[in-house]
């Protein structure tokens, strides 16, 4: 990607990494999974070790410290402020019968942290914490709303997933002026799972995107008579969680 330093992309790849596994890495396994030199990974490692941001474990193994909480302070809040939007979901899921899920952006991928079951017996439902590229499905046209259309073919062009996304970065695009013109962008099915969903952004105080607000169904759910009264109870819903990251 343009204008960045390569040497700060491997220490931020260095910290998603600590930040996703368990029980953290050693410096063996960064070198493997990152392909940079041992010399390239000590160094990152050293400096993070000096600014408290990791700590060095037992077996060799580094793994995330207090430090790196101390410098995102600031930021602690807004994951439990969201997770106080639980009851505006419950209450989109009842409304519309179908599930609703809250996502937000970790760098290149989408996290869902929250979802509502539909309240039918049989229904489409998603898992929480699992992560997708952030490009793909109307989820990452709202969490991306607010992105130039450069940054969206780079997050493309470096997507390791077999998304339709990453070698047409103009369906980004193309959600995203939906969502300018209809106020929501709708993806019937179009992606791996086979699963028609519905998204709009929770844009925060500062009008940038806190997260993503979604209807997950099937073909007969999103009919097309349907979609205006389902995008305004999303609409609706997003506002609602917008008040809490405000």
């Amino acid at each position: 990607m343009a204008n960045t330093i390569p040497a700060v992309e491997k220490a931020v790849a260095v910290l998603d990494i600590l930040g996703a596994r368990e029980n953290g890495a050693t410096q063996a396994e960064l070198v493997e999974l990152l392909r940079i030199t041992p010399s390239t990974c000590y160094r990152i490692l050293q400096t993070l070790l000096e600014a408290g941001w990791i700590r060095k474990r037992s077996g060799k193994r580094f793994d995330l410290a207090g430090g790196m909480l101390a410098a995102a302070m600031k930021l602690v809040d807004r994951p439990a402020r969201l997770r106080a939007a639980q009851p505006v979901l419950e209450r989109l899921a009842a409304e519309t019968g179908l599930c609703a899920k809250l996502s937000v952006r970790q760098g290149r991928d989408q996290v869902p942290i929250l979802r509502a079951e539909s309240p039918r017996s049989v229904a489409v439902s998603s898992r929480l914490g699992v992560r997708f590229p952030v490009i793909e499905g109307s989820v990452g046209a709202a969490l991306l709303f607010k992105t130039p259309d450069a940054e969206i073919a780079a997050l493309a062009a470096e997507c390791s997933e077999p998304v339709m996304e990453k070698n047409h970065p103009e369906i980004v695009t193309a959600r995203i002026d939906a969502l300018r013109l209809r106020g929501f962008c709708f993806n019937a099915g179009v992606n791996r799972w086979k699963i028609d969903a519905m998204s709009v952004p929770v844009l925060d105080g500062e009008k940038q995107v806190a997260a993503a607000l979604t209807l997950l169904g099937s073909e007969e759910d999103f009919r097309e008579r349907a979609l205006p009264g389902l995008g305004a109870a999303l609409r609706k819903a997003a506002k609602e969680c917008a008040r809490l990251v405000e």
